[in-house]
């Protein structure tokens, strides 16, 4: 009966060693999740970052001819005032 009573307690004790052990893998599991999910979001960040980059190099030369086009614009209303107000 004492052998069986010894078995019992032996297979207890390795129940409690494999839970122990399987909670301790669940927290590491879960710190290596909290991790991801902070490395995806950095991941997104800089992508959006990338993604506003390329899209102001594409739109730097629109840029350029639009300033150029306004300050033609501004140049010949200039000159129209000055030459209106030089000649009645």
């Amino acid at each position: 009966m004492s052998d069986a009573g010894f078995d019992i307690r032996e297979q207890l004790a390795r129940i409690d060693r494999n839970r122990a052990e399987t909670q301790k893998l669940v927290e590491e599991t879960l710190i290596f999740v909290a991790e991801s999910h902070k490395l995806a979001a950095e991941r997104d960040k800089l992508a959006a970052g990338a993604r506003k980059l390329d899209r102001d190099r594409a739109l730097a030369p629109w840029q350029v001819a639009v300033v150029t086009l306004g300050g033609l614009a501004a140049l010949v209303g200039g000159l129209l005032t000055i030459v209106r107000t030089l000649h009645p």
